[in-house]
């Protein structure tokens, strides 16, 4: 027994440094860009223009400021929500007496960054702590808490949080979610909002260009 535990330490550690390296690394590399990265855009544009020319660096330039600026109001959206069900999570479990509640829900509702996986680590982890409580009825009460919670958020929260950062209408965002989600699964629900976002203005930028050659 000692002798496999050894092959096995010696098989784990090797791995867990190197992933704790590969982190640190790439932490270093995006802090490096960070500091740099007037220096390193004003760079690319001039290598843009030698290779590419002015137009197509102007249009680049334009694409990936508005790609930017919708996966920035995302992120951002998305932490508000998470900060939202974080704090109606934590209240519902502390209500029903579920162990750990306030923790259990902090994480369920960070959890919820991920579409759906915040509901499904919320189950998981308040059924566990009910049944471990001693009081099954707990984890009953606490499920049908976040049926609701979930249904609050999907039909409330996120529409508002996400979709007035993006100026994205309700119904578009809950449009985008399954339209992007059954076309690719799960990166698909992660990504639709943004992918919703992105699209609808390249119709409205499409359409003013059609509307500013006809009036001319």
């Amino acid at each position: 027994w000692m002798y496999e535990s050894m092959l096995w330490l010696a098989d784990v550690i090797p791995n867990i440094g190197g992933r704790l390296l590969d982190l640190l690394l790439g932490a270093v590399v995006a802090f490096s860009l960070l500091m740099e990265k007037e220096k390193i855009r004003g760079i690319a544009g001039e290598l843009s223009k030698v290779l590419l020319g002015e137009k197509i660096t102007k249009h680049a330039k334009n694409l990936f400021h508005e790609v930017y600026t919708v996966f920035a109001g995302y992120l951002s959206g998305q932490l508000l929500d998470a900060s939202v069900m974080a704090v109606l999570f934590s209240a519902a479990f502390t209500i029903v007496g579920l162990p750990h509640g306030i923790l259990i829900g902090l994480v369920s509702g960070f959890s919820n960054l991920i579409p759906y996986f915040g509901a499904v680590m919320a189950f998981f982890l308040a059924v566990l702590a009910g049944l471990f409580s001693g009081v099954p009825m707990k984890a009953v009460y606490a499920s049908v808490l976040i049926l609701l919670l979930q249904q609050v958020d999907s039909i409330f929260i996120v529409p508002k949080a996400v979709g007035q950062k993006l100026e994205l209408h309700p119904v578009l965002v809950l449009l985008s979610l399954a339209a992007f989600g059954r076309m690719f699964g799960f990166w698909g629900l992660v990504f639709a909002v943004p992918l919703g976002a992105l699209c609808k203005n390249f119709v409205l930028w499409c359409y003013r260009r059609k509307k500013s050659d006809i009036c001319q």
